[in-house]
């Protein structure tokens, strides 16, 4: 309950003031979708308010952590997708993800984030997405390797494939194979010791997602059991994935904050209407 007695809107309650369990609120509704995530990058950069306001939806502005609002590339591995109540499958689920996304609050309090671009190869997901939730998924192909410490992601996204396939097809055969804009990421950590600073699980732990669909921006709440964050050394980042989405020469500078979490179980669920 609030202060004043009544239920808490979804996504916000009593772990909020501890960014640590913020996403350990139970589910208001029944899960949608539950997903195993291996191998999890947080790449974030500070940056100026006014420059993320104009990205993200109608009734959510950036949040201000440490005294910056924060844009992140977070790229990680799908091994296992369940769609309740039918049981878990690897191969539905099994994916790589590359994500630009803005953390955000909205009005009522609900710390969440705004993705700006999922890129994966999963076409199945990428209609889905952009059909029920309203989240921009881009078809890339998409890879991930991990040896020991030492975790990679890289994306290369197609997008015409996916909203043009037969066009695509015929412009590859004019051009020996180019389709389109080809904007890449590639990122290469080593990850090191857990990272406890309020910070880490700041950039870490947001309970849910905004996102636009149609006129709407919607929230839906992200859920998962406290985080143990760990601190990464920068090997490799490049390519131009930011420009696409309107943050050109984001990766000219290394990132403010770079983490890894090895592995999480999310599962999501609707959450509101925000405006």
């Amino acid at each position: 309950m609030t202060d004043d007695g009544q239920e808490p809107p979804a996504g916000l309650g009593a772990g909020d003031a501890d960014p640590r369990t913020r996403a350990t609120v139970a589910l208001r509704h029944r899960a949608v979708t539950v997903h195993a995530w291996d191998d999890v990058v947080f790449a974030h950069w500070r940056c100026e308010p006014e420059t993320l306001a104009r990205l993200v939806p109608r009734g959510t502005r950036p949040d201000i952590v440490d005294g910056s609002a924060w844009v992140g590339l977070v790229s990680y591995v799908f091994r296992e997708t369940q769609v309740p109540p039918f049981p878990p499958s690897t191969r539905l689920g099994s994916m790589t993800e590359v994500t630009v996304e803005v953390l955000t609050v909205d009005d009522v309090g609900r710390r969440g984030i705004a993705y700006l671009t999922v890129d994966t190869p999963n076409v199945p997901a990428i209609v889905a997405a952009h059909a029920l939730l309203g989240v921009p998924y881009t078809f890339a192909w998409a890879r991930s390797r991990r040896r020991g410490e030492t975790l990679g992601h890289r994306s290369v996204r197609h997008p015409d494939r996916v909203r043009h396939p037969i066009r695509a097809v015929r412009q590859a055969r004019r051009t020996g194979g180019a389709t389109g804009p080809r904007h890449a990421a590639s990122v290469r950590v080593v990850a090191g010791e857990v990272d406890r600073s309020a910070l880490a699980a700041d950039l870490t732990t947001r309970a849910g997602i905004h996102a636009r669909l149609l006129a709407q921006t919607l929230y839906w709440q992200r859920q998962h059991a406290p985080l143990t964050v760990r601190s990464a050394r920068l090997e490799r980042l490049e390519g131009d994935l930011p420009d696409a989405v309107g943050l050109p020469g984001l990766f000219d500078r290394e990132p403010d904050s770079l983490l890894v979490v090895d592995g999480t179980t999310v599962r999501y669920a609707w959450g509101d209407v925000v405006r």
